[in-house]
């Protein structure tokens, strides 16, 4: 999910959590890397943190795993946050 949720544009992203909860079936899984850093431009891409993430798929999904990433590729190493997210 990474390469494609840090292109969206922040004021998107709440949409973005409802279509995937509506595309999913019942108990779904939305699983993947997401950014848990800011950049220093104004994007794309577009960084977050967990508690950003959380408002816009809590009212959605379950959260299974939001955790540090621990096997990113080194040049993203304690940048990124796993995640298993489960269709409420």
């Amino acid at each position: 999910e990474q390469t494609f949720f840090c292109a969206l544009d922040p004021k998107m992203r709440p949409t973005y959590a409802k279509q995937m909860h509506e595309l999913l079936n019942s108990k779904g899984k939305l699983v993947g890397v997401l950014f848990n850093r800011e950049f220093e431009t104004d994007g794309p891409p577009f960084g977050g943190n967990y508690e950003e993430y959380q408002s816009y798929f809590n009212p959605y999904f379950k959260t299974i795993v939001s955790e540090p990433c621990y096997n990113s590729f080194s040049k993203r190493a304690n940048t990124e946050l796993f995640i298993i997210f489960v269709k409420k």
